[in-house]
């Protein structure tokens, strides 16, 4: 059986972005209005490069600051973590475990992003988790 692929799990819409200029405060605005708890950071003048992540915690963490008026780029994590579209669902769970992290930016085979996968995806589906499982049962199987 062939193993699920992360684009297996994208949602279809896309991902929400913000540029590095805006405040964290707009940035703020935008994820309570989505209901969403992170932004991809992309490039002012070119929308398919991302420059960066940004999540609640970075949010709080500014709030916690009274840095609310910073731009995004001076809170935004620099170091984005990818999956491939192509890639498989157990990769993006390891590389979620081995950074410490719940979101991964989704790129095509052009290095351009087309999603966000979250850790909520791979476990309120009941597909994706049988798919792990699956998958972590033939690395350890002889």
């Amino acid at each position: 059986m062939p193993y699920m692929k992360v684009r297996d799990l994208l949602k279809g819409y896309g991902f929400i972005s913000v540029t590095p200029d805006k405040t964290v405060r707009d940035a703020a605005k935008v994820m309570a209005n989505k209901g969403i708890g992170f932004l991809v950071v992309v490039d002012s003048s070119d929308p398919r490069k991302v420059v960066g992540v940004l999540s609640e915690r970075d949010i709080i963490r500014a709030l916690a600051s009274n840095k609310e008026d910073a731009k995004v780029e001076e809170l935004m994590t620099k170091d984005v973590v990818t999956v491939k579209d192509t890639d498989t669902l157990y990769k993006a769970a390891k590389l979620m475990r081995e950074h410490g992290i719940r979101h991964l930016v989704v790129v095509n085979e052009d290095g351009i992003p087309v999603g966000v996968l979250s850790i909520r995806d791979l476990t309120y589906e009941e597909g994706a988790l049988k798919a792990l499982a699956e998958e972590i049962e033939s690395e350890f199987s002889p």
